[in-house]
């Protein structure tokens, strides 16, 4: 499948989801879903950034100004990776750990502001 046929499959399915939560760390995967699914759903769809010690201001600067530029509702919500059980040890899967709680966090928000889903950019490997 070339390029714009796999773009039109992702604007046909975010079309489909109606109205989204997207998981925005202002990284390269979440803001190509996070415009894309503001250009096909507009007020629809929200941006939810997760704030923590771990997370640079830089960062989250860089998210709080590409969505005011592009007029998407932004969201901050407050996590904190230390308080994980076992985070503080810093095991092999503390990547996961970290990740599932603030998942958890963006999918309890999204589903309390109504919308029916929740999504997140993601790099496939094959």
């Amino acid at each position: 499948m070339i390029l714009n046929e796999k773009y039109e499959k992702l604007k046909n399915y975010l079309i489909s989801l109606e109205s989204i939560a997207v998981a925005f760390s202002s990284g390269v995967d979440s803001t190509f879903l996070l415009k894309t699914a503001h250009d096909v759903l507009g007020e629809n769809v929200i941006a939810v950034t997760a704030q923590s010690c771990s997370f640079p201001k830089r960062e989250l600067k860089e998210a709080e100004e590409f969505c005011a530029n592009e007029g998407i509702r932004h969201i901050v919500c407050k996590s904190e990776e230390l308080e994980i059980e076992g985070f503080r040890h810093n095991p092999v899967n503390r990547c996961y750990l970290c990740k599932k709680e603030l998942f958890q966090k963006n999918t309890d928000y999204s589903k309390r502001k109504q919308h029916q889903k929740y999504c997140r950019g993601f790099k496939h490997r094959r």
